[in-house]
Order: C-alpha cells, then structure tokens, then sequence
C-alpha cells in the first residue's frame, strides 16, 4: 500500500501541533502544502500570522480569522528542501522575506515536509529577492562570484517576479552547499540582498510524511540548544 507522502506530513503536522498546543496566535507559511494543511485544519480556532498575501487570501477563504500583529506561539511552515541537520532551502513561491521574518520572531518552528525533500546535502538554486532598482547590479555581482543566476520570470504575466514586498526574485545556483550559514552569509554580504531562501538554524521540529503511509517527526531544539532526536 502506497499514501500521498504530502498527506501523511500534513497528518502528521496536525497531530503535532495538537500534542504541543492549543494555540491561538499561528504563523502560517506559503504554498500548497501549507494550503493542503490549512484545508485539513478548519474548524480550529486559529488566528492566523500569513507570510504572504496569497496565505492571507486562502486563509479568509477558508473561514480563519488573520492578524498582521501579535505574540505567535508557533509558526508552520513547509520548505522545498531540507538536509538532515534542519537546515533548507524555501522561497518556491518567492515568499522566503515574510516566511523568514515570522520563523526568526516565533518561539516554535513546525516545517513539514514530503520525504523526497529530505536529502544529505542542499543543492537546489536558491531563491534570492534583492531590491528592484539594482536587480541587475546584484546580478552581475553574484555572477562574478561564478554563480548561475536566473531571473525567476511569471506565468501571468511578462517579465521579472517581483514579491508582496517589491524585490526582484532571483534563483541563485551555487551548488552542493555544504556549509548553509556560510553559504547565506556570503550572498547576504553583497549590497542590495534583501534576503535568502537559505534557512539555517530556524527549526525546532521537522515533520517528514512517507509514501509508506505513515510520518516521522525529527527534533531540533533550537530554542533549547538540543541535539536532534526522533520521536
């Protein structure tokens, strides 16, 4: 027998949250794991933080009340990849600002993620906004430093992607990276960086769902300064 892997992590994220809550005040990320859970979660009382407008679209349409300030007590998040230490790439949906600044300012981190996002090292590209203006003095600076860099074009519309927040979003190869801190570290120190699709040391719990229908929780303990475990 063989489960949606998507499913099972978002089962398993609920199940989570239902042990370590009740919560009132949730910091909810982008993206359609995010919107399946959101789907599984109504009925809850919830307050929702969105970390983007398309969150706080599909959050009203699902009956959730939205706030734009307030003490969270945990933050939800998925990510497009992650390696075995916590660390991972996000910013498919080009919302890494709004996701990074409710994970740095949350108490309690939950990312959930299918089991083929788990890998040993980081490769993909990284989605970087930089600011709109100088998008392409970025560009050039990031390419001297032999990195691939692709201007992340929309469906919608012509041209280049630009965030809720008026940066131009950027897809950076600078392949296996081995050293994630450092890696974001180095883009961050090139002016006109707004922010990084590299999240280091923001995870206090990781939800893997697997195709053999059933889920695994790994434990960080940021806050704690734990080491990892597997429940």
């Amino acid at each position: 027998m063989s489960c949606d892997p998507v499913e099972e992590a978002v089962r398993g994220a609920l199940e989570l949250l239902d042990s370590l809550g009740p919560f009132k005040l949730v910091g909810m990320g982008t993206g359609s794991t995010v919107s399946r859970l959101l789907e599984r979660a109504k009925g809850r009382e919830w307050s929702l933080l969105p970390s983007s407008l398309d969150t706080l679209l599909r959050a009203r349409e699902m009956g959730f009340r939205t706030e734009h300030v307030g003490e969270m007590e945990v933050y939800v998040d998925s990510a497009d990849e992650v390696n075995r230490e916590g660390s991972m790439i996000k910013g498919g949906g080009g919302a890494m600002l709004g996701e990074k600044v409710l994970a740095f300012n949350s108490p309690l981190n939950v990312f959930v993620v299918s089991e083929n996002k788990l890998v040993e090292t980081l490769s993909r590209p990284v989605p970087v906004e930089v600011v709109r203006d100088f998008f392409w003095f970025v560009k050039r600076a990031l390419e001297r430093r032999g990195y691939g860099v692709a201007v992340r074009e929309g469906s919608g519309k012509r041209g280049a992607v630009v965030s809720d927040w008026g940066g131009v979003i950027l897809d950076v190869t600078l392949g296996p990276i081995r050293e994630p801190e450092r890696a974001e570290l180095e883009l961050k120190s090139i002016p006109g960086v707004v922010e990084t699709g590299i999240f280091h040391g923001l995870t206090d719990y990781l939800v893997v769902g697997h195709r053999s229908c059933s889920y695994s929780v790994l434990r960080f303990g940021r806050r704690k300064g734990g080491n990892r475990g597997e429940l």
